[in-house]
């Protein structure tokens, strides 16, 4: 019991912010999966899946060495927002860059 930290602390609050963000690009990585199986642009949504999937690999890591940091959450709270944000345009300006 004196291992697990104390709900609603700051270390707490790191894991589940990393357990949040596997979960999210395992999520995302299969969600474009299914929709480049269902017809959509094959290289731009891979191209947009690269930086979630990253950051959810380390986020797994740093899960699996117990070692969460607040520059890591935060950085990843931005990585993901970004993507969400812009991933309409991007993936259009990738399909015209990449197909021209």
């Amino acid at each position: 019991m004196e291992n697990q930290p104390k709900p609603f602390s700051a270390e707490r609050t790191k894991l589940t912010v990393a357990k949040i963000t596997v979960f999210y690009a395992l999520f995302f990585v299969a969600m474009k999966i299914v929709i480049i199986f269902q017809g959509a642009w094959v290289l731009p949504n891979l191209v947009i899946c690269l930086p979630i999937a990253l950051t959810g690999l380390a986020a797994w890591y740093l899960l699996k060495i117990k070692k969460v940091n607040w520059l890591f959450v935060i950085i990843s709270i931005v990585v993901i927002s970004a993507v969400r944000y812009y991933e309409t345009e991007a993936v259009h300006w990738l399909h015209s860059y990449l197909n021209s």
